[in-house]
């Protein structure tokens, strides 16, 4: 896997999917940057790995298209490395943050089912490389207008609005890495193939801004792997809601990349979700740092069972059963005092 990682010297924005040359708007935005084209991408899955002034990205999209090419945008504060992800890390993260399941015994019916618990005036093309199916270009750029104009040139038709939210990321020396995804005949549907990006970082930070460009609703999950557990530290107005925290370590998967990640001292997961109704409030990026403490979370789905005899709930099964019994007692003692009075 790692071999296959190239090294892009100044690349800070690190994934721009655009969808064929001809195509403008961008009718999607995903967390981490924006989706040109006709495309829509009902779902996202991001692994953040930081540790030793080091973040990686591996990011997963989930589209529905017609159409065979896209292509993502994608900021970083620093220069990047790129290669292809691999998509069981997505799957064991996912079955570790899973809610752990408790069984509360009925007797009563009760309606069973789940109850949720608690270069000046231009751009430098540092690298450009072939991936599989990606063709990954990275970039610097001291100027929104010239980056605007080389992606344009280069078959990454992007609106003015978008050009115009890159500047902020412009101003603070941020570099790009443009992947385009090409799928020959076959139609972008379903998960797409993974895309992992590596560069130094003094915070970790996932870029979130560009997102605001979206005009509907989204979700995004994190899984966060760090030293410790991340809690946000920024003014976004974005709740982040917590599904999963814990030690984990490499004897817990089985992923050879995830192994790489987590290491032989091992590392701290925090899964967040993210539901982002309203996009235009999305003026920051999210930035995470250490929490207070270490605090083990898993969140319980509390499932009601009711108990039954002989395939009748147990409670009602129980009242009839002894009414029977007092009305069995009841006529034996009647009997035995009609006897004696005999």
């Amino acid at each position: 896997m790692r071999a296959a990682v190239r090294r892009g010297s100044a690349v800070v924005a690190v994934t721009v999917l655009a969808v064929a040359a001809g195509w403008a708007a961008p009718s999607w935005a995903c967390g981490c940057g924006a989706m040109v084209g006709d495309v829509d991408v009902y779902g996202e899955s991001t692994v953040v790995h930081f540790a030793d002034g080091v973040q990686t990205v591996v990011l997963q999209l989930e589209a529905r298209s017609q159409d065979s090419a896209a292509a993502l945008l994608l900021p970083t504060p620093a220069p990047a490395e790129v290669a292809l992800g691999d998509a069981a890390v997505f799957e064991e993260l996912g079955e570790v943050s899973a809610p752990r399941t408790e069984y509360v015994d009925r007797w009563w019916p009760s309606g069973e089912g789940a109850v949720a618990g608690a270069p000046a005036g231009g751009v430098a093309v540092l690298d450009r490389v072939g991936l599989g199916p990606f063709d990954a270009a990275t970039l610097a750029a001291d100027d929104a207008a010239a980056l605007h104009d080389w992606l344009d040139d280069n078959g990454f038709a992007l609106e003015d609005d978008l050009a115009e939210a890159l500047e902020p990321y412009v101003a603070e020396g941020w570099y790009y890495v443009a992947v385009r995804l090409d799928a020959e005949k076959a139609a972008l549907s379903g998960a797409l193939e993974p895309v992992e990006v590596t560069f130094p970082a003094t915070e970790l930070v996932y870029p979130m801004r560009l997102t605001a460009l979206s005009d509907r609703g989204q979700y995004a999950r994190l899984y966060l792997l760090a030293d410790h557990r991340m809690d946000r530290v920024d003014d976004v107005p974005v709740d982040s809601r917590l599904r999963f925290a814990g030690r984990l370590t490499a004897a817990d998967v089985e992923s050879e990349r995830l192994r790489d990640l987590v290491g032989s001292d091992g590392v701290f997961l925090t899964t967040l979700d993210h539901d982002i109704w309203d996009p235009s409030e999305l003026t920051g990026d999210f930035v995470f740092a250490p929490a207070a403490d270490d605090t083990p979370y898993q969140e319980v789905v509390r499932m009601e069972r009711t108990v039954r005899i002989l395939g009748f709930p147990a409670g009602p099964f129980s009242v009839v059963l002894g009414a029977l019994t007092l009305l069995v007692a009841g006529v034996l003692v009647a009997r035995l005092v009609a006897g004696a009075r005999r």
